[in-house]
């Protein structure tokens, strides 16, 4: 296909020959004498809008089908605004319109255009290349058919504007000039996207990732001003990372002004888990529980919690990285945490809110809790012979794999004979003694240790019995004496009555006519028998839970004098000095005392077994003597290195035991060495001229020691002692009759054998017995022989 182009200033022939055969085609059509042909051959159809973008390329469309099918094309042209002249044309008189000539008419516009024929030649249009401003305008398509009318199409070619650069603006109405937000994940998001002038009215759209999100034009406060409002009411998770476009364009050909925004989103936790196994945590263990969190931006924060109380920071460990929080919590649980739930909290710092958590219960291990319980109900305190059950509630993880049970602190060992029947967590007891009063407790062990119950404090009442030492006792009788005896019984709750009765020849009689006095479990019974054969007395009490079965007795004896002590030993005293322990003899019925007498050796002295008092006053008087109710005496004026000679014996209101216990030539040294004996200290001993000496220089300490202690002892003895002696009365000066025996009971103060009553008297006997002896040996030997004054007075105590 030819297409020329007549161009001004050039001389071409076969141009000139077109132009002119065209004009007068055009004024042979236009200016015709066929009046009423013409309308027909100057159809003319209503204008089409055509847009064009400056710089591209437009169509402008020709539709060239014949109204008949079988007539055809002849000439072509087209025409710009009002200008007569043709800027291109067709010629196809020659043969088919696609071998039409082709010519362009103008120098600029033509040289830029081209008629394209379709197949379709109702799609046959002219294209305009690079359109600019001059080119906006009305065209005009003028069709000339070989025997249809002519036909003519308007075309109206109008340049696209652009609308200006889009602007974007939050929710506060400030210009977005970059990044976005922040926004939360979840909640809205707004974005205003606004655009001024344009030709068509542009579009103004929101698009993410390729996909439209608002394309609808939400307001237009003014003619050129455009505005899209994008609100997500719920922003999601993906668009984390990304960016918004806002695009603008008047038409499609001129495409899209897009303005690009990204988007700054704080995300919440989307997963958060504790790690480690479930499994059942030890009180006795340290634990590290772990706990993971990711998807949250920025990184999330992790706190725990335990029972709804949070656990401090200090027992946590923490690892961030971009997009994953790890969280190490060292735990020590107790009891009081089992079944409590375990919480491990992500939080967004950024995102209120916006927490999430995982949680699990967790199961402790801990010893058992024990405690004693009555399974029956039962209170104390309970009566004699009642059956008793008792249970060890425990609570523990994992259970009590074994029990045991205490009474007193002692293990119970499974006793049917007894009725003690521990059987793990039940303790049965039938029929209760007094045995059975006390303490009870259990024990239970699993895998996390053994604990230990408090006590159950279980009363049993029992009807009155013999005190203990106190079942079958003898009584000393004094010949026209009252008899005073204690019944010393047991029982709970308190005895309410007390009953004697008295066993003589005739029979069992009751006691009647005596004075008794009872007070704490003990009755005292001052009886003046009516006959002599009496042969004992029996005491019988009662309380709230019966009678006694078995009375005390007490068997009716003549008196006699002690027996004498023995067994006696010396050993080293835990309070210094020397202790001497005998075990006593028989009391002959009566309470007795003892008497320790301390002799030098380097006195001459009569042999020990002389015993009379006239005798005595011959021999060298003792140093000093120690009287008790016990035969245990503590010594502490013995020197180192001098011989003792000791006598022991006992005494009651009949005399004194014979013959006394001589433990002779007693010789104490500071000891190098020491024999444990039975857990105590044993001082040496040494008897006789044959022991080996002790250390000089240890002897002489001793002796400074001794001999300052001595200076102490026999100050503060002689004080006492001069006022002792100032209410002692007047010595006898003349010869008085030798006495061997105490004064009778009726020159003592009071009589009777009640507990405190019974100490008093016997001291009272001993001390007047003794005190004569002393005032016997002066009387022969003459005041020179007075070595202290404890020859005139006797402590009291045990101790010297």
């Amino acid at each position: 296909m030819r297409v020329e182009f007549c161009k001004n200033g050039i001389q071409i022939n076969e141009c000139q020959y077109i132009l002119l055969i065209g004009f007068l085609l055009l004024l042979d059509v236009t200016f015709g004498n066929d009046n009423e042909a013409a309308p027909e051959s100057h159809t003319l159809l209503p204008a089409k809008v055509v847009w064009g973008v400056t710089g591209k390329d437009v169509e402008l469309p020709c539709d060239v089908t014949p109204p008949i099918p079988s007539d055809s094309v002849k000439m072509i042209f087209w025409f710009k605004d009002s200008t007569g002249m043709p800027l291109y044309s067709l010629d196809a008189r020659g043969g088919p319109l696609s071998e039409a000539s082709h010519l362009a008419m103008t120098d600029e516009l033509g040289s830029r255009s081209y008629f394209i024929i379709d197949e379709e030649p109702a799609k046959a249009r002219l294209r305009i290349q690079k359109i600019n401003a001059e080119d906006e305008g009305v065209f005009r398509c003028r069709v000339d058919f070989i025997n249809s009318p002519t036909r003519n199409f308007k075309v109206n070619l109008t340049l696209v504007v652009q609308p200006s650069q889009p602007k974007v603006f939050d929710v506060e109405g400030k210009e977005v000039n970059s990044d976005a937000g922040p926004f939360l994940e979840g909640r809205e998001l707004f974005l205003s996207c606004q655009v001024n002038g344009g030709r068509p009215r542009p579009s103004v759209s929101w698009w993410h990732n390729g996909t439209v999100l608002d394309g609808v034009i939400d307001s237009s406060l003014e003619s050129y001003k455009i505005v899209n409002d994008l609100v997500i009411s719920r922003l999601p998770r993906n668009f984390y990372g990304t960016y918004l476009e806002c695009k603008a364009s008047s038409s499609h050909l001129a495409g899209d002004i897009v303005r690009k925004i990204s988007l700054k989103v704080y995300l919440k936790p989307n997963k958060v888990k504790i790690v480690s196994p479930n499994d059942l945590l030890s009180v006795n263990k340290v634990h590290t529980i772990r706990c993971e969190t990711s998807g949250s931006s920025p990184p999330a924060k992790l706190s725990w919690f335990l029972g709804g109380k949070p656990i401090k920071s200090s027992t946590l460990t923490e690892e961030v990285t971009d997009s994953f929080t790890t969280s190490l919590l060292t735990l020590n649980v107790e009891a009081e945490d089992d079944g409590k739930y375990l919480v491990c909290r992500a939080d967004n710092p950024r995102y209120p809110g916006g927490s999430t958590e995982d949680r699990r219960q967790i199961h402790v291990a801990y010893p058992p809790k024990v405690a004693v319980k009555s399974d029956t109900g039962l209170t104390s305190p309970v009566k004699e012979g009642a059956n008793v059950v008792f249970k060890c509630e425990t609570v523990a993880r994992p259970d009590p794999h074994g029990y045991n049970w205490y009474h007193d602190g002692h293990l119970i060992q499974y006793n049917n004979t007894a009725g003690l029947q521990p059987m793990d967590n039940i303790l049965r007891m039938a029929k209760v003694t007094k045995s059975s009063d006390g303490q009870y407790s259990c024990s239970a062990a699993n895998t996390e240790g053994e604990t230990y119950s408090s006590p159950f404090t279980l009363t049993v009442q029992y009807a009155p019995r013999c005190a203990k030492g106190f079942e079958v006792m003898r009584v000393g009788a004094l010949s026209h004496e009252a008899l005073t005896v204690d019944c010393h019984v047991d029982a709970l709750p308190e005895v309410t009555r007390f009953s004697w009765t008295y066993n003589t020849s005739k029979g069992v009689l009751p006691v009647q006519g005596a004075r008794i006095h009872n007070e704490n479990g003990v009755s005292t019974l001052h009886f003046v028998p009516g006959t002599a054969d009496l042969e004992s007395l029996a005491c019988w009490a009662t309380n709230s839970v019966g009678r006694q079965e078995k009375p005390c007795l007490f068997y009716i004896i003549p008196a006699s004098s002690p027996e004498s002590p023995h067994g006696c030993r010396l050993r080293n005293s835990t309070t210094g000095g020397v202790e001497v322990t005998c075990v006593a003899g028989n009391d002959g019925g009566l309470p007795q005392s003892f008497v320790l007498e301390v002799t030098d050796i380097a006195i001459p002295a009569q042999p020990p077994s002389v015993t009379t008092l006239s005798d005595q006053g011959e021999r060298s008087l003792p140093l000093y003597r120690v009287l008790g109710e016990h035969p245990t005496f503590r010594l502490h004026s013995l020197k180192p290195d001098r011989e003792y000679q000791l006598l022991v014996y006992a005494v009651n209101a009949k005399g004194r035991s014979a013959p006394p216990v001589v433990l002779s030539k007693v010789k104490v040294e500071v000891p190098v060495d020491t024999v444990q004996e039975n857990g105590s200290t044993v001082i040496p001993i040494i008897a006789g001229e044959g022991s080996p000496p002790t250390s000089q220089s240890l002897t002489l300490i001793l002796l400074v020691l001794t001999a300052i202690a001595s200076l102490l002892i026999v100050g503060i003895i002689s004080v006492a002692t001069i006022l002792a002696c100032r209410k002692r009365p007047p010595a006898v000066t003349g010869q008085s009759t030798t006495r061997h025996k105490p004064p009778d009971d009726m020159e003592l103060s009071e009589a009777g054998f009640s507990e405190g009553f019974q100490r008093r008297s016997a001291h009272y006997r001993a001390s007047l017995y003794l005190q004569e002896i002393d005032r016997n040996s002066r009387q022969a030997t003459g005041p020179d022989l007075i070595l202290t004054p404890t020859a005139f007075c006797v402590q009291q105590s045990s101790e010297y």
